[in-house]
């Protein structure tokens, strides 16, 4: 245990965005402590072991890693681009998009991936030239708006307003239906809503386009999985001399006058530093860790009306299949019983289980084959997601893991096996080589990534909550910055790139 009491800086929760933002300050030198509520340190890139099996429960692929790319540059900022590496992913496919009658893989390339889809829907060439002409726009846009720095790049990026005034508001599928006509094509231009959980008609149209150009410059997996990236950060923060403690929930932002001085834990322990940076839920860290007399009257409303995004189920399969002789790949599977995608997913934001199969399938192992703990030799490790009410779970929120119940147990019973009929699609006969069979909840994700409601993308990323809408990094009250998923968005990436400014901007009110 610190016997010190006093930082330059204090983060608050050591997901992504948090240990981003810590290194950032103690790379100059700054004295920081990071506090984490849980057992262990990384949020969603927390990996866990069953047996001699590795899961990586939050990261699936990752984009923007390539050579000059967004999170390349910022590990080579941080001292980490020879520390953490990634292995990409096949260029000529690595999204599988399955739909009744067609499929689809996905390649590097907006280019190649726009003639691919012309070939298969010559009928609709117009119209993929419009959306992928606006996928272009969208990427010069958000250029423009990362560099505003001044008077000049003002004006640069003045051109630039129509195309945010027109869709900056819009849903995603408010910008697809006027260009594409064929309700397959739309669907599958709206595939990959699984990595944001939302269907066409609620999702911003701005994180629609984001999240395909994210990855139409490539996938990649973290060599040695999540564990390589959370372990990377900790020991570099560490080297720096910065402090980190686990099983440290901070229940109070400590506020003296008009700004920030410190935190107060649940074990009753406090630290004084003038900067706090908040990696927690944002509405959770006004409504709760500052308190909502203590707000704006605008923000305070902001907090009352946001909304968090959807569940998950995640069922993690340890096998000793071959599952690559079955046909599997280092490429994700999305699985989709319907094109209506809007209607797959109204169930289940109404606060009850879909009908109607829609999974994200993929083999970890596969994706980072050289690592020695994702599996036994010969043996594979297989994660299957897909999106859940909160509801259904509600009752056992509260509760310790492996202390809910029969009617629990009962119910993950049932949801396994209906997953396993899904996988079974992709591997017959899995169900005979299983080793590993762990499926974790919304309520595993509240107990273990402090997610409110489980919500594993922060705030719903619809568009009256985007953008200007959603949080600043810069917090309400001096001497406090926020960063993770409820600012940028959610991800391995907007996570980063959100503890990197917070952490920057901290840096400045430290030496302030």
């Amino acid at each position: 245990m610190t016997t010190n009491r006093r930082y330059d800086v204090i983060v608050i929760g050591s997901g992504i965005g948090g240990l981003t933002a810590a290194l950032t300050a103690a790379n100059v030198g700054l004295g920081v402590l990071v506090l984490e509520a849980g057992k262990q340190f990384g949020g969603y890139t927390n990996p866990f072991k069953r047996g001699k099996y590795s899961f990586d429960p939050g990261l699936h692929y990752i984009g923007e890693c390539g050579p000059g790319q967004q999170l390349t540059r910022i590990l080579e900022k941080l001292g980490l681009a020879d520390e953490i590496t990634f292995r990409e992913l096949s260029p000529d496919g690595f999204d599988r998009l399955v739909f009744p009658g067609y499929e689809v893989a996905m390649p590097r390339g907006a280019e190649r991936y726009h003639e691919r889809l012309a070939q298969d829907f010559p009928q609709e060439r117009a119209g993929l030239a419009k959306f992928f002409a606006t996928l272009t726009s969208f990427r010069s846009a958000v250029a423009a708006m990362v560099a505003l720095r001044g008077p000049a790049s003002l004006v640069a990026a003045a051109p630039h307003a129509p195309f945010l005034l027109r869709y900056g508001r819009a849903t995603y599928s408010e910008l697809i239906d006027p260009m594409i006509r064929d309700p397959l094509l739309r669907a599958v231009l709206s595939a990959q809503g699984g990595d944001y959980g939302l269907p066409p008609g609620r999702a911003s149209a701005m994180i629609g386009l984001g999240v395909l150009d994210h990855y139409l410059g490539g996938a990649y997996f973290p060599r040695g999985g999540s564990r390589s990236i959370r372990d990377g950060f900790v020991k570099a923060i560490e080297r720096k001399g910065g402090v980190m403690l686990r099983n440290h929930a901070v229940t109070r932002v400590v506020i003296e006058g008009s700004r920030v001085t410190g935190v107060r834990c649940a074990n009753g322990e406090a630290f004084e530093a003038r900067t706090v940076i908040s990696n927690a839920d944002a509405t959770f860290t006004y409504r709760e860790l500052i308190g909502p007399a203590r707000l704006p009257f605008l923000l305070r409303r902001r907090t009352q009306a946001m909304r968090p995004s959807i569940a998950s189920l995640c069922l993690f399969l340890g096998t000793s299949l071959d599952v690559a002789a079955a046909g599997m790949t280092d490429a994700n599977i999305w699985h989709y019983s319907s094109v209506d995608i809007d209607s797959a997913y109204r169930p289940i934001l109404e606060g009850r289980f879909a009908p109607d199969d829609f999974f994200f399938l993929s083999s970890p192992s596969l994706k980072d084959p050289d690592a020695v703990d994702k599996a036994p030799a010969g043996h594979h490790t297989l994660e299957v997601v897909t999106l859940a009410p909160f509801e259904p779970f509600a009752k056992w929120a509260g509760m310790k893991t492996m202390k809910r119940g029969p009617d629990y147990l009962s119910l993950k019973a049932e949801l396994t096996d209906r997953l396993l009929g899904g996988v079974e699609r992709y591997i017959p006969g899995i169900r005979d080589h299983l080793t590993v069979l762990e499926l974790g909840t919304p309520a595993t994700n509240l107990t273990y990534a402090a997610a409110p409601r489980g919500a594993i993308y922060g705030p719903e990323q619809t568009p009256d909550q985007m953008g200007p809408w959603r949080y600043g990094m810069k917090g309400a009250i001096p001497g406090l910055f926020l960063c993770g998923s409820s600012t940028l968005g959610a991800g391995i990436v907007p996570g980063a790139v959100s503890g990197f400014s917070a952490g920057k901007m901290a840096v400045a009110a430290a030496r302030a």
